[in-house]
């Protein structure tokens, strides 16, 4: 990623030292003389500065943030442009770092208490932007900002609004950016509603999170969940029955709102009763669990029966793959862009060919594969030949980053290892999922004769 020049000076701020980056912005610390504090300084990616929609995404952070009155969504002091024309804003700084760190420095669990306080506090920032209608759509540790008060109790505060929607401004390619692990499952799929219990969702995986130490296998459809907290952590029944209904597949079965679920969560965890509804009777679900990560508490209390397997439904096949959670992802939609190759039967290897794993692959697996290492080798002329709306692939430039359109897709897979171990999800309906283990996933819809089409991706 381009990296931005920062001035020493912006106004009267003083450059301190970088923060960190993502995939659009970067953040930088300034100390303000005038005020002898400590600022934050977000600046759109040098990439993205020519990039119409990214860049007013990025504004349109900047004036929401200004606009919410509440102490637990970071604040934004100003807003300005650079000599080179890319634009920042200056936010609150936090001194504590963010809840990512707290999960690292507790690899055993945090305690309820503290787990309660925070997602207390992380859940009244989130009703904040519910209330203006607003979905924040990439809750996750990591945009939790920790500031240390002068009572040594930390303030949590909700950051990070770049991929964040009004509820009637969905695109196919907006809906479903944000980070797998802790994303719900409607975010996946474009046949549901998204509202804003998709971030109460995600505020369950960040407090699953919390306790286990580790972050939850990705739950990529309503048939899938999350293992239930008692069975990784050593914690009361009632806590953990708060926390699984938050985690709920499906919306209407999860607690109402944020702060609803953060009302209970501290009930639970002052050791106070709770009344958690039952999951009501839906189809079977398969229970996402890593291999390498096995439980390692035992339940808080014994199952009344079995686990049920999952069943296909009629003339649907579901081969659910589980895989360990990916780090970080930005998922471009189908329905705005499709790419075409072609590859062998679905269900059958095509001509015994292999992949850089050294396993058999499927015409999905194959079409994934020419489609990323088309794009990673800048071969925009065979990529292009995959895009039917392009009247002339041989001038097609796919690194360019102009309007933030061609050389998107390129840089979305630039730090792929396509050689890395892959795995292949049958999905139903023809449609598949390639995943690059800890890093990615293509998905792959097969059309009537042996064509596939991208359909998502999801990269690192």
């Amino acid at each position: 990623m381009s990296q931005v020049t920062l001035p020493q000076t912006l106004g009267r701020l003083r450059q301190v030292k970088p923060l960190g980056s993502g995939g659009f912005a970067e953040v930088w610390l300034y100390h303000d003389p005038d005020l002898d504090s400590p600022v934050a300084v977000k600046v759109l990616s040098a990439q993205w500065t020519q990039a119409a929609d990214i860049r007013e995404r990025f504004l349109q952070e900047a004036r929401f943030l200004r606009s919410v009155d509440s102490p637990h969504v970071v604040s934004v002091h100003d807003i300005g442009e650079t000599p080179e024309g890319a634009p920042y804003f200056v936010m609150a700084y936090a001194d504590g770092g963010s809840v990512a760190e707290l999960i690292t420095q507790h690899p055993q669990g945090m305690p309820p208490q503290m787990v309660a306080d925070l997602v207390t506090q992380a859940a009244s920032g989130l009703d904040a932007l519910h209330v203006r209608s607003v979905i924040h759509r990439d809750v996750k540790p990591a945009n939790i900002l920790l500031s240390g008060g002068s009572d040594g109790r930390l303030r949590a505060m909700v950051a990070d609004l770049g991929v964040a929607r009004a509820l009637d401004q969905h695109s196919e390619v907006t809906r479903q950016i944000g980070t797998p692990a802790y994303m719900a499952p409607e975010q996946f799929d474009e046949s549901l509603p998204i509202d804003h219990r998709a971030d109460v969702r995600s505020l369950g995986a960040v407090a699953w999170a919390m306790f286990a130490g580790r972050s939850p296998a990705p739950a990529l459809t309503i048939a899938s969940r999350v293992p239930d907290l008692g069975t990784v952590a050593p914690v009361p029944a009632t806590v953990s029955a708060v926390i699984m209904r938050a985690l709920e597949p499906r919306a209407e079965d999860r607690w109402p709102d944020a702060g609803s679920f953060a009302a209970a969560l501290t009930a639970a965890a002052e050791g106070r009763a709770v009344a958690v509804p039952p999951p009501p009777p839906h189809a079977a679900q398969t229970v996402l669990r890593s291999p390498s990560q096995p439980p390692t508490h035992p339940p808080t209390q014994p199952p009344s029966q079995p686990p049920t397997q999952p069943q296909p439904a009629p003339g649907r096949r579901t081969a659910v793959i589980v895989v360990a959670a990916v780090a970080a992802a930005l998922v471009l939609g189908g329905a705005a862009t499709w790419f075409v190759t072609r590859g062998g039967s679905a269900e059958d290897p095509a001509g015994g060919e292999e992949t850089a794993a050294g396993e058999p692959v499927s015409g999905a697996e194959t079409a994934a594969v020419r489609f990323v290492d088309a794009l990673q080798a800048g071969d925009c002329e065979a990529a292009g030949l995959y895009i039917p709306d392009l009247d002339d692939p041989a001038s097609w430039d796919c690194t360019d980053d102009a309007n933030g359109g061609d050389g998107f897709y390129y840089h979305i897979l630039d730090d792929l290892d396509a050689g890395g171990e892959r795995r292949v999800e049958d999905l139903g309906d023809g449609l598949f999922r390639v995943v690059w283990v800890d890093q990615g996933y293509v998905n792959m819809q097969r059309q009537e004769d042996t064509l596939f089409t991208v359909q998502q991706v999801v990269c690192c």
